[in-house]
C-alpha cells in the first residue's frame, strides 16, 4: 500500500506542478495520507518515572561543534 501511495504522490505532484490543480490536490492528499499511515517520529524512550526518580532530558544543537572539533 505504501508503494502504491508513493507512486500516486509522485505522479500526481508531477502533473500538478505542470499546471493541473486537481492533480496537485490529489498529490498533497495522498502525501498526507501516506505520512499519517507511517509516522516517522517514534518515541526514543517509553517508560514511567516513579516518585523519587528523576529523568534528565538533554538536547544539543546539531550545528554546534563538539569538544574535539573546538581544539
Amino acid at each position: 500500500m505504501d508503494r502504491l501511495l508513493g507512486q500516486v504522490v509522485s505522479r500526481a505532484l508531477r502533473r500538478g506542478i505542470r499546471g493541473e490543480p486537481l492533480w496537485l490536490a490529489v498529490g498533497v492528499g495522498a502525501w498526507l495520507w501516506r505520512r499519517a499511515r507511517n509516522p516517522t517520529s517514534r518515541p526514543i524512550w517509553k517508560g514511567r518515572v516513579e516518585p523519587g526518580q528523576q529523568l534528565l532530558v538533554t538536547m544539543r544543537d546539531p550545528r554546534a561543534k563538539t569538544v574535539t572539533e573546538r581544539a
